[in-house]
């Protein structure tokens, strides 16, 4: 019995020893390579700092991963070249460096993690590698970039990746994604079906024919677009989908059958058909309506609210008055309905107030149509899973706490048996 007793306390003597190991290679496993990169003693492959003067920069050729935040808050750094044998980075790697305007990044990288560029507020361009699979949260976060290419590949790019990118007008998908489609600059599911992220940098946004959904935060933030246009196809609005946006004159189809709580805006007016879901929206918040075409069950274009005469049509000639790749000059009964083709400025339509009251002398909204064809594939927007990063708990913490606790155990065994022993002595 104390034999085990011994050995339990040396087992657990052993595991203070190596712990106390662990802890001084940690604090001294670092060695500094040419250019101030500093890297890991047990894995020289790993970048885990940078002591460097800045500048343009170019990593080591011998790196393959970099761990979270090397670079974050650098703000001497003003140009970086990353070498195509880097597979991996943590996040914030380059999170406010602010200074930084150009970056080459690896072609073997398969994502771009959360924050990594995130307040880099002089880079204004980059190119996305073809194998990233992921973009995260906040990746480009208050970067000036104005466009932006997504290849084929990323099947996850996070709905808050590009938010206060204010200069940001265009994201472009490349063809034969599985996951996503762009029109207009703008990024859609692959059918096209549903409307996931508006650049926030668009003054006007022309909604891809097709569209039946309008995803929850779809034109968050998006404050330089005045008015918008659905088309007749949109059948839902998603809860903030329009939160924070600068929209203040909306046409919403008799489609749109359901549309969810929009924190954080409140426009100016709406334009939809009688009876229909946007007027109960308009009434319901307080926001005024007016009526540009007959209500949603009536069909094939109606004569409600004073279409013309002459020759004139007032919201086209088909299914709930949409146009089909025409124009629709001049009517007398409000604004063009959203569809296929463009119209003028409609005068002397029937507006209310949210109550249902005239408005006396008000006048018809303004509508433009929307943007032909939709991407083929299949799949939808994916919540962002980020890869981790390369920097962890020491594993030999692990194999520390398997000896000490291998010694207590030791320890408890040997004081249980004594005490059975002496108890069954005293017997």
């Amino acid at each position: 019995m104390r034999r085990g007793t011994k050995i339990g306390w040396l087992l657990v003597a052993v595991s203070l020893i190596l712990s106390v190991w662990v802890i001084s290679s940690q604090s001294s496993n670092a060695t500094t390579l040419d250019g101030g990169f500093e890297v890991s003693d047990v894995d020289p492959t790993v970048l885990q700092g940078y002591t460097g003067p800045g500048g343009a920069i170019t990593i080591p050729s011998s790196i393959t991963s970099i761990n979270a935040a090397v670079f974050a808050n650098n703000t001497s750094i003003t140009s970086v070249t990353m070498p195509d044998t880097v597979t991996s980075m943590g996040s914030g790697v380059f999170q406010g460096c602010s200074n930084l305007s150009s970056v080459i990044l690896s072609g073997g990288l398969t994502a771009i993690p959360d924050n990594t560029f995130r307040e880099c507020t002089s880079l204004s361009s980059i190119s996305v590698p073809g194998g990233v699979i992921s973009i995260g949260s906040k990746a480009f976060y208050e970067t000036p970039i104005s466009s932006i290419s997504i290849p084929a590949a990323t099947t996850s790019i996070a709905s808050d990746a590009f938010q206060q990118a204010k200069n940001l007008t265009s994201i472009n998908i490349a063809g034969g994604s599985s996951a996503y489609s762009s029109s207009d600059g703008c990024v859609y599911n692959a059918s096209g079906s549903r409307l996931l992220i508006v650049p926030e940098g668009k003054t006007g946004v022309t909604i891809s024919a097709g569209t039946t959904t309008i995803g929850s935060g779809a034109f968050r933030d998006c404050t330089n677009s005045a008015s918008l246009s659905l088309p007749n196809s949109v059948t839902t609005i998603e809860n903030n989908a329009f939160s924070g946006s600068g929209i203040g004159t909306i046409t919403i189809p008799a489609a749109t059958t359901s549309i969810a709580t929009q924190s954080g805006w409140t426009p100016s007016s709406i334009y939809g058909y009688a009876n229909s879901q946007a007027e109960t929206y308009a009434m319901d918040n307080g926001i005024p309506f007016f009526v540009i075409g007959g209500s949603e069950d009536d069909d094939n274009g109606n004569t409600d609210n004073g279409n013309g005469d002459n020759g004139n049509t007032d919201n086209g000639n088909t299914d709930n008055g949409n146009t089909d790749n025409g124009n629709g000059n001049n009517g007398n009964g409000g604004a063009v309905d959203p569809g296929n083709g463009t119209g003028t400025n409609g005068a002397g339509g029937t507006a209310v107030d949210a109550n249902g009251n005239p408005i006396p002398g008000g006048n018809g909204g303004v509508a433009t149509g929307t943007a032909n064809g939709t991407s083929n594939g299949a799949g939808g927007h994916t919540l962002d899973n980020t890869p981790t990063t390369a920097d962890g708990i020491d594993t030999r913490y692990f194999l520390c706490i398997a000896i000490f606790a291998g010694g207590v155990g030791v320890i408890m065994y040997s004081r249980f048996g004594k005490m059975k022993y002496l108890s069954e002595k005293k017997k």
